[in-house]
């Protein structure tokens, strides 16, 4: 079975975003134009929680470690490496099972399929959770990324409408850049895991499309650029996400607003280092 002809696998479900301070990223995207989920609080035995900002077919998450446990040890190691950062991407699976079995025939070596659940409460509703099944690759298994398989088992739950609208006008994942030392070697690895993704060259590294997303593996050269700070060239994290807003316009007037400092980009806006939490944020029209 080729991961080129599996249904294990669609394209992007979600990215995360590690944080150390949960509150202090929680009103950094809150400037930013977002619309945060309340606080969730994963199992004891996740031992993490996090902020979700939703968006029409995708989303991305704020996590933070609030205890270490065995299922946290790949964020705690990630960010003792590289502190806050772009650290995970979730691919789209309706069977994670399926995935997993995907994942090895393409010669990686995955987990165990884990089910878990946060609680979901909304004002004037019951309570209720959101649930989950995923598989993951071990750590360094992907360059740059720690790659995991989502199943979403009550998306009702989860792409809530009242946390779909953001005053930026944010609609979608556009692009992740991850900073890499050699994007053609890297770009082969991610091709493995990404079983719906071509490559293509682009200045400084490799796009990767992946669904309606796309994924930059800069060298270190254009990453720096990219990212507006020089990195050590043995570094390979997730630097940034760009979003699509269908008014450039209208995002720089609210950036403006709540003083954000910004500067231009092709095609778009990018946030500055002073910005961050996590990664900058591009916003890009379309």
């Amino acid at each position: 079975m080729s991961l080129a002809s599996t249904p294990a696998q669609s394209g992007i479900d979600h990215l995360v975003i590690l944080v150390s301070d949960l509150d202090l990223a929680a009103a950094t995207y809150a400037r930013l134009g977002f619309t945060l989920s309340p606080r969730g609080t994963h199992s004891a035995a996740m031992g993490t929680a996090n902020h979700t900002l939703m968006l029409g077919q995708d989303y991305f998450e704020v996590l933070s470690v609030l205890h270490p446990t065995e299922r946290n040890q790949r964020w705690r190691t990630r960010q003792v490496a590289h502190g806050e950062h772009v650290a995970g991407l979730a691919v789209v699976t309706p069977d994670a099972a399926a995935l997993q079995a995907s994942w090895r025939d393409a010669g990686f070596v995955p987990g165990e399929v884990v089910d878990f659940a946060r609680p979901v409460e909304r004002a004037g509703h019951p309570p209720t959770q959101a649930r989950f099944k995923t598989v993951s690759l071990p750590a360094e298994s992907v360059p740059g990324m720690a790659v995991f398989g989502c199943m979403q088992l009550t998306r009702d739950a989860v792409w809530l409408p009242e946390l779909m609208v953001h005053t930026n006008g944010a609609k979608a994942i556009d692009r992740l850049v991850v900073a890499v030392a050699d994007p053609t070697r890297v770009a082969s690895i991610w091709l493995r895991a990404l079983g719906d993704a071509t490559a293509s060259p682009v200045a400084g590294g490799v796009r990767l499309i992946a669904g309606q997303h796309a994924v930059d593996l800069l060298n270190p050269h254009a990453a720096a650029d990219w990212r507006g700070e020089a990195l050590d060239p043995a570094v390979e994290m997730g630097i940034g996400v760009s979003f699509v807003v269908p008014d450039l316009a209208r995002c720089v007037a609210l950036l403006d607003r709540h003083g954000v400092a910004h500067r231009a980009s092709p095609g778009g806006i990018r946030t500055t280092l002073a910005e961050r939490a996590g990664g900058i944020v591009e916003f890009v029209a379309r």
